[in-house]
């Protein structure tokens, strides 16, 4: 990486999948320490000129890793870019036209979701939806079906338990949507009631969704001739899952924000 390095203003982007915060300091995972001379500490400088940022940033793939060495003089030498997925190494240019990474608009809304999980504290919802994200990514897209119905499974009994509601007798997907639906007092979001409509259409998607997981994802084995399933409906059920968990966890805050009032 040369020397001279574009500055990243105050609200650029410079999250990277290898970052990782140490004492008063941000660190690099992938920086080989060989050397008096170098660190695996960055800075917003570096991190935002990386390649390897940039792929994660503009792609959504964090398959990639480089061989990398940071200088405490703040400059980096990258030899290579390894990704794991193909077992080779690879460029930026190759990742931005590479037909792995799931869509734009898939990455914005899971990226929604995933923030929100991680801003209050859903913590099995947010492992859900990492494995559902890097099952597609990885091409396993009946596990992915599999960790995107668990996702908005876990966002569903975690409002319960914060909002100390007991779980539906019956804990399908279908049946902690219903109970969900009430306790969050979804139909009173919108007093003219137009929106009861779409309540009720999204009450049988929830309920296709275990049909969906039934049928074609990994959570019930698999026989002598497993199910194709498609990227597009692995994609479609990680885009479902999230939105439908982004809902209920604006919901649950807006219900709990009013019970502390």
């Amino acid at each position: 990486m040369s020397k001279e390095m574009k500055e990243p203003s105050e609200n650029d982007d410079i999250s990277c999948h290898l970052q990782d915060t140490g004492m008063g300091t941000l660190i690099c995972r992938a920086a080989k320490q060989t050397g008096e001379h170098t660190t695996n500490e960055v800075n917003e400088t570096i991190c935002f000129n990386c390649p390897v940022g940039k792929v994660y940033r503009e792609v959504g793939c964090d398959a990639i890793t480089p061989n990398i060495r940071i200088y405490r003089y703040n400059t980096t030498h990258i030899n290579n870019i390894f990704c794991k997925i193909r077992k080779r190494n690879t460029t930026i240019e190759y990742c931005k036209n590479c037909g792995l990474p799931v869509a734009e608009t898939t990455r914005e809304i899971v990226s929604t979701a995933r923030g929100l999980f991680e801003k209050y504290g859903f913590c099995s919802a947010y492992k859900d939806i990492e494995k559902a994200r890097k099952a597609i990514r990885d091409g396993n897209f009946e596990n992915a079906v599999t960790h995107s119905i668990s996702c908005l499974e876990s966002t569903m009994r975690i409002c319960h338990e914060d909002l100390e509601k007991p779980l539906p007798k019956k804990e399908q997907v279908s049946d902690l949507w219903k109970s969900v639906r009430v306790i969050l007092e979804l139909d009173k979001v919108d007093p003219t009631g137009a929106t009861e409509n779409l309540l009720n259409s999204l009450s049988g998607v929830v309920t296709h969704l275990g049909g969906l997981r039934n049928a074609l994802s990994d959570a019930h084995g698999k026989g002598k001739i497993p199910p194709e399933v498609s990227e597009s409906i692995a994609e479609l059920a990680i885009n479902v899952a999230s939105s439908l968990s982004t809902l209920i966890i604006r919901r649950y805050r807006q219900i709990k924000g009013d019970k502390n009032e």
